[in-house]
């Protein structure tokens, strides 16, 4: 019984769709598990996100020796402002250890936060 050339391309083809089918879902598990994920930059580190919408937030990020609040959208990253580490201290939240990858809710502290980037935006002339 002779096997065609029909024959041995499809199942050539059916077993290259299953390993490639089988390494695309080993690797989305290793992502999802964080295995395989390049470590964490010395010298950015994100301390704070808050989402204002879809793909859309404040963060605040601590660059070497300077505290930044920056828009973040899918399509760029704005400067929104330079906070200074003891403006946030004296309304009573102080920088929480940074780690990396956190977004979630802002700390307890999160409306003097929001007061804070307000008071920021309106003094370079931004929202009202």
């Amino acid at each position: 019984m002779a096997i065609s050339t029909a024959a041995i391309f499809f199942n050539f083809l059916w077993a290259l769709l299953l390993v490639v089918g089988l390494a695309y879902g080993a690797a989305r598990l290793l992502k999802r598990a964080g295995i395989g994920v390049h470590s964490p930059s010395r010298y950015i580190q994100q301390v704070d996100f808050l989402p204002m919408g879809p793909k859309r937030g404040i963060a605040i990020v601590q660059v070497v020796d300077k505290t930044l609040c920056v828009g973040v959208t899918d399509a760029r990253i704005e400067l929104l402002c330079e906070l200074d580490p003891e403006a946030l201290t004296r309304y009573g939240e102080s920088l929480p250890t940074p780690t990396v990858g956190s977004f979630g809710p802002l700390t307890p502290g999160g409306k003097r936060f929001a007061e804070e980037v307000w008071r920021r935006l309106r003094q370079r002339g931004g929202p009202s």
